[in-house]
């Protein structure tokens, strides 16, 4: 997971300076948000198909998408940039929680066509108040669906804070249409890895809809053209950095000496040497 994570981080890194030179458009960083993309990823297995939002970097990662690949789409050279079905990885989608129908409509086909399988669909807390979110839930709960919503709620929909969207958590909402859910802090990888495991194997033991609401800190801003800093005050934004999740997996693995030095090395060649493969593929 630790090497998902510090991946993860030097791709966001490198596309940021990227879109700075101006040839990636645009880019949405997962900064803050890998410990509860890798965890979930990982817990869903590899046999699930993912419909992602926008900002799912670390599940691609997990996933196996090439840095390059995943970064190539957000500069425009292709539509999609990997192949879906050979990472059960879908495109990303821009416009907001479209993909919940989308997979809430592929979950139904597939069972129809006596191939059920479990559907995972990623959405931001942003996307629960679009109608879509809604529509996506009901059907799935009404039609039993095999879905999987992992919703990462890092506090914020571009500059509307989470406080102001709605008066209940999305897992209270959830619940509404009938499907279970869980509300949990998505800092720690481990804890998250076992508590999305759990919701999953629900979905399978019971071929009906779940959703778990992954609590995150955004450490960034909403994309590459978000000045987050005017609209948020300086000493959350300190105090996200200070909780890095990313740093703090590290230092506490290294503590537990379940990493060392010379591992850390490794994986810094490893991320220093894809971040050269997308200067060299993108860079000016």
């Amino acid at each position: 997971m630790l090497h998902h994570m510090l991946m993860t981080r030097g791709i966001d890194d490198e596309a940021a300076l990227l879109q700075n030179q101006g040839v990636v458009d645009l880019w949405l960083s997962c900064r803050g948000q890998e410990a509860a993309q890798v965890a979930s990823a990982m817990a869903v297995g590899d046999t699930s198909v993912i419909f992602p939002s926008y900002r799912e970097h670390a599940v691609a990662v997990v996933r196996g998408v090439d840095a390059v690949s995943l970064v190539a789409q957000w500069a425009g050279r292709t539509y999609c940039g990997w192949d879906p079905r050979r990472h059960r990885f879908f495109p990303y989608t821009l416009v907001v929680a479209a993909q919940t129908l989308h997979a809430v409509g592929y979950a139904i086909g597939q069972r129809l066509k006596n191939a059920a399988e479990t559907v995972v669909v990623y959405v931001g807390d942003g996307a629960t108040s679009e109608g879509d979110m809604s529509e996506a839930m009901n059907l799935a709960a009404v039609e039993s669906a095999q879905v999987f919503f992992i919703c990462q709620n890092n506090g914020w929909a571009i500059s509307k804070p989470s406080g102001e969207q709605a008066l209940t958590s999305i897992a209270t909402r959830a619940r509404g249409f009938g499907i279970r859910s869980w509300s949990i802090p998505a800092d720690d990888p481990d804890s998250t890895y076992l508590q999305c495991l759990e919701a999953k194997q629900f979905v399978e033991r019971s071929r009906s809809p779940a959703l778990i609401e992954l609590c995150a800190t955004r450490i960034a801003g909403h994309s590459s053209s978000d000045s987050h800093t005017t609209y948020r005050d300086r000493g959350e934004v300190a105090t996200a950095v200070a909780n890095d999740p990313v740093s703090r997996y590290r230092e506490r693995l290294l503590a537990d000496s379940v990493v060392d030095a010379e591992w850390l090395s490794r994986v810094n060649e490893d991320v220093a040497m894809t971040r050269r493969r997308l200067l060299e593929a993108f860079g000016r």
